[in-house]
């Protein structure tokens, strides 16, 4: 026992050494743009590569020797680990050996906080702006450093996969996938080098480049806000009968595409205008990176309802969504990464309309999805947010009711997987670093269970997840919240504040038994709002690693 406790100190004391290394060459693109060298894929796979490291010591617990599983392993498998770990820091040692030999002066990181919590970011982004490189030097990395930095990191790359093949099991494997795009593109801000991502030889999973896609397609909006989305014509959309969000858009002559349309009410005001911006500038984003990877419907544009603006005096502005299909392209102009593959979708909208989470819930008709089932989609779910946050969106309005599921065009007609589920409900989402202008859902007495009681004074990426802490207490219990309180319990939910005393302490405990206690630590995270302030934008890299540990992680180990 006392060799394997000492093996595990090794572990650790290899991974704590290489804490020193990982910071110094991340950027590389910085000191080379200048002359266009194409060495930001290197950069960024190295920052990848560090990234993964990171994660896989989170999950394998490396740093708690009493609950690291590794432990438990064969001694064989232990010496074999501290092999690879011992292999992954000499290569990070001559990669930053190499970044020495060519005379790149890097400056000292600065050091962590006292409390242990990681820098805040713009003291990393002024570190790095201090980067230097002598001529003679950068022509020397030019014709033989980066080929052997190439190297190295594609070393380091094979290790890791190495290291997460003989150690993670297959939930743990999906979380670190899943977590991946948050973790590392926090401190990604260069446009050159989010490009690279979405390059093919950069060679990222299709998660990373498309949530890299929406970043960039964010930072190039910032810069040029007039950017709009597609305005659809009465020519082009046509409704179903007696129907207002159910209708068919024609693409050409001969081709239509089934389309439901959400609607966004504006009322005229001060505010008006940019609102008005608002809706259309989301709607360029949406259309532009709309993708099953981030569990988003195909946009088509915003379609703006002039009959209804002549008939009651208020705007009527709609996003139009359709079903991806495979082969289907967004319009964006950058690259895309290959598509996942996808069911085919039904086209019969008028038999088989979008149904909403709520609907299936309420309706006893539709069975109740097998507990392996409801496990996928709440981790979907939770993924999915952290993809939309990183793109810098606030999802603002999060409920049951804009969770949507497509009828798929299989055997069964009209059947709907519960694991595949579309978000929507965009119409009060903001860029996170921009003001409210109204309370928008929080005026919905009817949803104000679903948002936090200091919603109201602003939302913060840890506000906007409670909504999905709601949600996940109703997917575990197969229940809406406000349907199924008792009613002289209901009596007592004058506002927010009862209702996530409610939630706390009554619901929480109901979740426990029927789903098990990583699901319901997962939920009570989200709804007693542990993760870190974000709400000035100094959290850094906390929040995403918090949110990794207390919530994606938790919810990928559990299983049927």
């Amino acid at each position: 026992m006392a060799e394997v406790s000492g093996l595990l100190l090794g572990a650790v004391s290899v991974l704590t050494s290489l804490k020193g290394t990982l910071d110094t060459a991340l950027l590389i693109e910085f000191y080379l743009d200048d002359e266009k060298l194409n060495c930001s894929y290197l950069a960024l796979r190295y920052h990848i590569q560090k990234t993964r490291l990171d994660l896989w010591r989170r999950v394998y617990n490396i740093d708690d020797i009493s609950a690291c599983p590794l432990r438990k392993q064969p001694e064989i498998v232990q010496r074999l680990v501290i092999q690879i770990l011992g292999q992954i820091n000499q290569l990070f040692d001559e990669s930053k050996r190499l970044v020495d030999k060519h005379n790149i002066n890097t400056p000292v990181s600065p050091a962590a906080n006292v409390d242990g919590t990681p820098r805040p970011q713009d003291a990393v982004i002024a570190a790095l702006s201090k980067i230097r490189v002598k001529p003679k030097a950068k022509f020397l990395w030019t014709i033989k450093g980066k080929a052997e930095f190439e190297e190295k990191v594609s070393n380091i790359n094979t290790l890791i996969d190495d290291l997460e093949g003989f150690t993670v099991n297959a939930s743990e494997s999906q979380s670190l996938q899943r977590a991946l795009p948050s973790m590392g593109l926090k401190h990604i801000t260069n446009t050159t080098m989010l490009h690279t991502l979405l390059e093919p030889n950069t060679r990222v999973d299709s998660a990373l480049a498309t949530s890299a896609r929406v970043k960039l397609l964010q930072s190039n909006f910032a810069k040029s806000p007039e950017s709009s989305a597609t305005v659809l014509t009465i020519d082009q959309l046509r409704f179903l009968q007696n129907s207002s969000t159910l209708g068919t858009l024609r693409s050409t002559a001969m081709s239509f595409t089934p389309v439901w349309i959400e609607w966004s009410v504006v009322s005229d005001g001060t505010a008006a205008p940019e609102y008005i911006r608002r809706i259309k500038a989301l709607g360029y984003l949406l259309e532009k990176a709309s993708d099953p990877v981030l569990r988003l419907p195909v946009c088509h544009g915003i379609f703006d309802d002039l009959a209804y603006e002549a008939e009651f005096g208020a705007r009527r502005i709609g996003y139009v969504f359709s079903a991806p299909q495979a082969g289907h392209n967004s319009t964006s102009s950058l690259p895309v990464p290959a598509p996942l593959s996808l069911p085919t979708y039904g086209r019969n909208f008028r038999d088989h309309p979008p149904r909403t989470l709520s609907d299936l819930i309420k309706d006893k008709s539709f069975p109740v999805p097998l507990l392996g089932d409801r496990f996928t989609l709440a981790f979907t779910l939770a993924t999915a947010f952290s993809y939309f946050h990183s793109a810098g969106w606030l999802h603002k309005g999060f409920h049951s009711g804009n969770i949507i599921f497509l009828a798929q065009d299989s055997g069964q007609e009209g059947a709907i997987r519960a694991t595949d589920p579309f978000i929507t409900g965009f119409q009060y989402s903001r860029p996170a670093d921009s003001h409210s202008l109204s309370r928008g859902p929080l005026e919905n007495s009817d949803l104000e269970h679903y948002y936090h009681p200091s919603a109201e004074k602003g939302f913060s990426r840890r506000i906007d997840l409670y909504s999905l802490g709601v949600v996940l207490c109703e997917i575990g219990r197969w229940g809406l919240v406000r349907s199924t309180v008792p009613d002289q319990a209901r009596r007592k939910m004058v506002d927010r504040v009862a209702w996530r005393n409610y939630l706390v302490r009554k619901v929480l405990a109901d979740i426990g038994w029927r789903m098990g206690e990583k699901y319901q630590s997962a939920v009570r995270t989200l709804l007693e709002c542990q993760l870190p302030d974000d709400e000035n934008g100094n959290s850094g890299e906390f929040f995403e690693q918090e949110y990794f540990e207390k919530v994606i992680r938790p919810l990928s180990a559990c299983s049927a």
